[in-house]
């Protein structure tokens, strides 16, 4: 498939984000999914990244198979790489394969197709909302078979705390912005998740919708440490991500003020950071 130089996926590849998104796991970020995969399926992850769910997701279908897709052919290198390292089979019952793909541009798969759809982090890189993820959300109903499971995570919410360091605004805000590459929606995709699905035909009157929600929490000196890297790095001259700050209209005085603040919340005994992910379960 044809990936569109209009990539919806602003933030880049670099070390530092990949970093971030190699920590997250099926048991940390599809836990609430795990019961209800069945080992003869057939899943697919969107917006797989390194594939560190993708892998996860694998070992709950040892009879089915899982295909990881990503906008990326360098990140999808990675996770290939990450996979066989971990010794999980590239064919076969309990296999992971990767394949380069665009939600937005149509999947190249028949309809019905999946007994399983997940996706982690992907809904707030589309905007517009709620035309926009609701397209790409259409599209991941129609390869899902009747009688199959989409489940999505997104975040809804960010606060650090002590919220005195003004982190809230800084980065929480700052990163919403480019995000949404300039205003955020009053709305942000991931607080409306409940009626995309709706609108998107799923019977939510029927039961057939279930939202709900799950957290994400840095504290403890290390993880704040490994936090203020991270966010140091993604905010470095050249790095795909601090350029998409700037290309959302957010000055350099404010970049230089994020990084003081990180690092002072970084060295602020018993700070720390919480995240509250919209968690969301349909049935076709």
């Amino acid at each position: 498939m044809s990936i569109s130089q209009s990539s919806p996926y602003k933030q880049g590849y670099s070390n530092y984000t990949v970093a971030n998104h190699q920590l997250r796991t099926a048991d940390s970020d599809a836990a609430f999914l795990l019961p209800h995969i069945k080992k003869t399926d057939h899943i697919l992850d969107v917006g797989c990244g390194p594939g560190t769910i993708t892998t996860g997701l694998a070992k709950h279908a040892s009879e089915g198979t899982t295909v990881g897709l990503d906008l990326s052919s360098s990140v999808l290198q990675k996770a290939q790489s990450l996979a066989a390292e971990a010794h999980v089979p590239p064919s076969g019952p309990g296999s992971v394969t990767f394949a380069q793909g665009n939600v937005l541009e149509g999947l190249a798969y028949p309809d019905n197709t999946f007994d399983v759809v997940f996706c982690s982090q992907l809904f707030g890189h589309l905007h517009p909302p709620p035309d926009v993820p609701l397209r790409a959300l259409t599209e991941l109903r129609r390869v899902l078979k009747p009688g199959g499971v989409l489940a999505t995570r997104d975040a809804a919410a960010q606060h650090f705390f002590p919220q005195s360091l003004d982190l809230d605004r800084l980065w929480v805000r700052n990163l919403s912005r480019a995000l949404s590459k300039g205003a955020p929606a009053a709305d942000s995709t991931s607080t409306i998740m409940p009626s995309l699905f709706r609108r998107a035909g799923f019977d939510a009157d029927g039961g057939k919708v279930r939202a709900g929600a799950g957290t994400t929490v840095y504290a403890g000196e290390e993880k704040r440490k490994w936090l203020a890297w991270r966010a140091t790095g993604q905010l470095k001259e050249g790095d795909p991500f601090r350029q998409s700050w700037l290309d959302a209209g957010i000055s350099e005085e404010e970049i230089q003020q994020t990084l003081l603040a990180v690092e002072k919340w970084a060295e602020t005994e018993d700070a720390w950071y919480a995240a509250l992910q919209c968690e969301m379960l349909a049935w076709k």
